[in-house]
């Protein structure tokens, strides 16, 4: 898997972590919150562009994470989607792939290329 979109509305974080997996040879794009990223999944086809993972946020304004999950699983579920998050969900551990923030890059990129970031 080497085209991911992150989703995060905290720019810093989302570029650090952007650039990051960028200079490990993956090819990331952003999106700021959950709105945005369904409108960048949807327009992404008529651009050649395709998808592989979606790394979001668990918390944002408007469409969390965990509700941003939902809708990409309608849209498409071989997309394989994964929530970091700074807070614990013990509740949805089983449902989703919930990864601790912060998350370094080698940690990361060790769970997307072992097969752990899986869709349900």
């Amino acid at each position: 898997m080497k085209t991911l979109l992150l989703v995060d509305d905290n720019e810093y974080f989302r570029r650090s972590l952007s650039i990051g997996l960028e200079d490990e040879g993956y090819v990331v794009y952003e999106a700021g919150g959950g709105m945005e990223a369904l409108e960048f999944l949807q327009n992404a086809p008529l651009k050649d562009i395709h998808i592989e993972g979606v790394i979001v946020d668990a918390r944002m304004p408007g469409l969390d994470g965990f509700l941003l999950y939902d809708q990409i699983m309608s849209m498409d579920r071989s997309i394989k989607v994964m929530i970091l998050s700074a807070h614990a969900y013990p509740e949805q551990m089983h449902q989703y792939t919930i990864l601790t923030k912060p998350i370094s890059i080698p940690a990361l990129i060790d769970v997307i290329e072992n097969g752990v970031f899986e869709p349900n």
